[in-house]
């Protein structure tokens, strides 16, 4: 029974080794826990501040690249309508240099044509001499009388200066 009722020397040894275990407990096992536990609440707090911290710089280079992104895009269209403008303008130069160039040749053609048709005219004149000339030397052939002939070669020569005028 003596260990029901313990005597004052032995309550009193337990409680000194409890009060030293407790207080090598406290100064070894329980503050460096509580400054671990500590520390790592601080370091879980720093964290989650790094954390909205990187979370607001990925939220302002988000928008920085949106603004970029969207700048890029207007100019992108800026440039695609100035080289459409561009397209335009060297299509309508080309088909005005075109147009100015078909012109001439039509221009140069007309000449052309005009001065094949005075040759032609010139040509036929000149066998209408000849056709003359020779009619006139069959005539003369058939023994006509001198001043017949020279009337004849007299009228014909008006008559062809007559047709020289009207061309």
């Amino acid at each position: 029974m003596d260990l029901l009722t313990p005597d004052l020397g032995t309550y009193i040894w337990s409680l000194f080794i409890f009060m030293t275990v407790l207080f090598v407990l406290k100064r070894f096992a329980w503050n460096p826990l509580l400054d671990f536990l500590e520390e790592r609440e601080e370091d879980i707090a720093n964290s989650l501040k790094m954390a909205e911290s990187a979370k607001s710089d990925l939220e302002q280079i988000k928008d920085e690249s949106q603004k970029i992104l969207d700048q890029a895009k207007k100019e992108g269209k800026v440039i695609v309508i100035d080289s459409k403008q561009k397209a335009e303008d060297a299509a309508n130069n080309i088909l005005e240099k075109a147009k100015v160039k078909s012109d001439e040749f039509i221009i140069d053609a007309k000449s052309k044509i005009e001065i094949e048709k005075q040759r032609a005219i010139k040509e036929i004149k000149e066998e209408v001499v000849d056709l003359s000339i020779d009619l006139a030397s069959k005539i003369l052939q058939r023994n006509v009388k001198d001043d017949d002939n020279e009337k004849f070669i007299k009228s014909s020569l008006e008559a062809m200066n007559v047709d020289e005028a009207k061309s």
